[in-house]
C-alpha cells in the first residue's frame, strides 16, 4: 500500500476496513474503487469474489482483500493472479496477523487438547489451507508454500 507505483491506480477495497485507512494515509483513495461491506453472502455476493471478477474484467488494477478470500476466489475463478501478503507496511494498521482460537480461562484442559490436536495435525492443516490457495506466512512474515 505504500509503494509509490500504486499512485493513480484503481485499487479495490472494502469500505470501513483497516486497509482504507492505510490507503488514505498514502493518498490512494482518490482513484480507489470502494466496495460495500457485505457480511451476509446469502443476500449479496462476497466482495472478495466481486473484486477478483472486476480485476479479471479490467475494471480495477489491484485489490486489497483479506488473504483467505483472495486466494480462494482467485483459485475458484481460475484466475492467474499473484496474491501478495502485505507484510512491509509501516503506516496505519498491520495488514497481516495470526488467527487463533480462544477458550474460557476455566477451560485449560480444552486449551491443551486444542493445542495438541493442532500441533499433531499442523502439516495436514497447512496442506488443506494451501489447497484452498490461502496465503500463509510464518512468524517472520515469510511465505509458507508447503
Amino acid at each position: 500500500i505504500e509503494d509509490p507505483k500504486l499512485t493513480g491506480k484503481r485499487i479495490g477495497v472494502v469500505e470501513s476496513t483497516p486497509p482504507t485507512a492505510n490507503m488514505a494515509a498514502n493518498k490512494l483513495l482518490r482513484t480507489a474503487k470502494i466496495y460495500p461491506l457485505a457480511v451476509d453472502t446469502r443476500l449479496t455476493p462476497s466482495m472478495g469474489e466481486v473484486m477478483i471478477k472486476d480485476m479479471l474484467a479490467g475494471k480495477i488494477d489491484a485489490a486489497v482483500i483479506w488473504g483467505p478470500m483472495a486466494g480462494y476466489y482467485a483459485k475458484q475463478l481460475g484466475a492467474d493472479l499473484t496474491i501478495v501478503p502485505l507484510v512491509k507496511e509501516k503506516t496505519g494498521s498491520r495488514m497481516s496477523y495470526r488467527i487463533t482460537m480462544g477458550v474460557r480461562p476455566s477451560d485449560q484442559e480444552w486449551k491443551r487438547t486444542l493445542n495438541r490436536v493442532i500441533r499433531e495435525n499442523q502439516t495436514e492443516i497447512i496442506k488443506i489451507l494451501l489447497g484452498y490457495n490461502v496465503p500463509l506466512i510464518d512468524e517472520h512474515d515469510n511465505p509458507i508454500t508447503q
